[in-house]
């Protein structure tokens, strides 16, 4: 299939400025959509496009990422713009609702195509969290943000337990014998497209983990809507329990957010 025309920088700038700041993406072609806001990085480009040009197409389908920028205004935080394939599917609620007969075999599906992105090499000298060295923002370390990066595991670890130690929690995790390996850290029934594949969008929580921090985002979701497809997930990959550093975890992240 040829590369679809690539829109110039000014233009998609233009445009996104013209669709305004409370939407973070539109179709800009029946091949292209932009993804834009304060919210968006360049490390969630730079780890899509890895992930896309490193998986089995015919296990997952991440779309391509054709371009992405930055830029910067006086005294407001910078726009990130991701300018990415399109992916013309149901999502896996949409989905489910429309074939409930198949919804078993899609999340199969799903949690094969999860756990060939935790089996993908990840690349040479990279430390724990989004690529870039950004700090992390996520569902676990809140709005706010971890407040720092983290160079090795045991640092991860030291910040998780430290945080326990100061809300007076007894609970501690250990991350030691765990392997690093590329986790989503937001598998939400919306996220997750179904069709002749399987297609993972939206890596703005993406990073470098212990897989302990997908379960967690499944565990996130269980008083959410979605609940059903979060536990069926975390039914397939994790088993029907909780694992050990979950409520640890889940501690570690409340205090964080709520200081209780």
């Amino acid at each position: 299939m040829p590369r679809p025309q690539i829109p110039k920088r000014d233009v998609v700038e233009a445009l996104c400025k013209e669709n305004g700041p409370k939407s973070n993406g539109f179709a800009y072609s029946d091949e292209i959509w932009i993804k834009y806001g304060e919210g968006v990085t360049l490390a969630e480009a730079a780890i899509q496009r890895y992930v896309h040009n490193n998986v089995d197409p015919r296990i997952v389908h991440v779309p391509e990422v054709f371009d992405e920028f930055s830029t910067t205004r006086l005294n407001a935080p910078p726009i990130t713009y991701i300018v990415m394939e399109i992916v013309k599917a149901d999502d896996y609620a949409t989905h489910r609702t429309k074939n409930p007969r198949e919804a078993e075999e899609a999340l199969t599906a799903i949690a094969n195509a999860v756990r060939h992105i935790w089996d993908i090499p990840l690349p040479p000298n990279l430390s724990p969290g989004p690529f870039c060295q950004q700090e992390p923002v996520d569902r676990f370390f809140s709005d706010s943000g971890s407040g720092q990066i983290f160079n090795t595991l045991v640092e991860l670890e030291v910040w998780i337990n430290t945080k326990l130690t100061e809300g007076d929690y007894q609970d501690r995790v250990s991350f030691q014998g765990e392997q690093l390996c590329l986790c989503h850290c937001d598998l939400t029934q919306f996220n997750i497209m179904v069709s002749d594949r399987i297609t993972i969008l939206d890596w703005g929580f993406a990073g470098i983990y212990p897989r302990a921090f997908d379960e967690f985002a499944l565990i996130h979701q269980y008083n959410l809507i979605g609940q059903k497809f979060a536990k069926g997930l975390h039914q397939q990959l994790f088993g029907p329990k909780p694992s050990k550093s979950m409520r640890a975890m889940a501690l570690a992240a409340r205090y964080h957010a709520y200081g209780w």
